[in-house]
């Protein structure tokens, strides 16, 4: 269950109405929307539907009238350009697991996954032309732009050792901070008369969010199993993917210590990598960045009335440091 049900229960359900409505098209369409249909009902925690919700509501002049429908079509439009980059991203990795259920790759192949992936995007948009804002399309624009160059990115480093931490956190920008910033900022974006002084609060709340979920997520694919995850474990390591644990031990050892480290992250053994990081720290160390960007973003919700959505918000950076899946 949600923990934020109680101040969202009503938006969330019409969020996932719409999600269901969007994908239920003509005859044509039955066939991919049932694909879609089978990873959006898988479910996940809708986390960036609710950061959209939220962050609304905790605007100073938040309307019901005039941005409850907005901000309900921005959720569920988030909620889809995200299902369509997993969908993309399990094809990249030839990932078969995904939220507890076999990947579309898995069931369909990489063609038909691909085109669902791409027929997702289309009903986003979909979805945005009902707002009929310019601004929002721009701003999912724009973030579709800095998803792909942040998977280019994480490509053309793969199995790349000498990635600095600076290295690492551009990349999860663009992979996942990019969606959060866009998740906190949707419905500011689209309102005209605005506080345009809280967009730039609202956007580092959600790009710190979305680091501190990222170094949260990598964490777990050293730590977690893959009944509890929902997902196979080792992935990064075996599509040679070097995360932040990763990059902090290979600063950490030097000489045969540090031969043995590469040695097994290039041969993708996860067993001695993962023995390796645990016994230096540096999956605490990473999981104390994570705790450290959450603290920041919360310190931006500051500018916002103090609410229970705001309080809400907090709780929601929390939380993306200390996920179980």
């Amino acid at each position: 269950m949600n923990p934020f049900a109680p101040l969202i229960a009503d938006e969330l359900n019409l969020v996932e109405r719409t999600l269901q409505q969007t994908l239920t098209g003509s005859q044509l369409e039955e066939h991919v929307n049932t694909l879609c249909l089978h990873m959006v009902n898988a479910g996940g925690k809708r986390i960036r539907p609710t950061m959209v919700l939220l962050c609304a509501h905790a605007l100073p002049d938040f309307d019901e009238e005039k941005d409850g429908d907005r901000s309900v079509l921005m959720a569920a439009a988030i909620e889809l350009l995200h299902t369509a980059t997993l969908i993309h991203d399990d094809v990249i990795d030839n990932s078969t697991l995904r939220r507890g259920v076999r990947t579309i790759n898995d069931t369909s192949g990489n063609h038909a996954a691909v085109l669902a992936g791409d027929y997702l995007f289309t009903r986003c948009f979909n979805l945005l032309r009902k707002i009929n804002h310019m601004g929002a399309f721009a701003a999912v624009s724009d973030t579709i732009a800095t998803l792909v160059a942040g998977e280019l990115l994480q490509l053309e480093k793969e199995g790349y050792l000498d990635l600095t931490p600076e290295d690492y956190h551009q990349t999860i920008y663009c992979k996942t901070g990019a969606l959060f910033e866009l998740s906190a900022s949707a419905l500011a974006i689209t309102r005209d008369n605005g506080k345009e002084s809280l967009l730039p609060a609202l956007k580092a709340y959600g790009r710190l969010v979305g680091a501190a979920f990222q170094i949260a997520d990598d964490n777990l694919d050293y730590s977690a199993d893959t009944a509890s995850l929902g997902k196979q474990v080792g992935i990064d390591l075996a599509d040679g993917r070097i995360t932040l644990p990763v990059i902090l031990a290979l600063q950490q050892v030097a000489g045969a210590d540090h031969q043995r480290l590469s040695d097994a992250i290039a041969a993708g053994d996860f067993a001695v990598v993962k023995d390796i990081i645990t016994s230096l720290g540096t999956l605490d160390e990473a999981k104390d960045q994570a705790l450290s960007l959450a603290a920041s973003a919360k310190a931006q919700l500051q500018v916002l009335p103090d609410t229970p959505y705001r309080k809400a918000l907090a709780t929601l950076a929390d939380m993306a440091v200390k996920r179980g899946n």
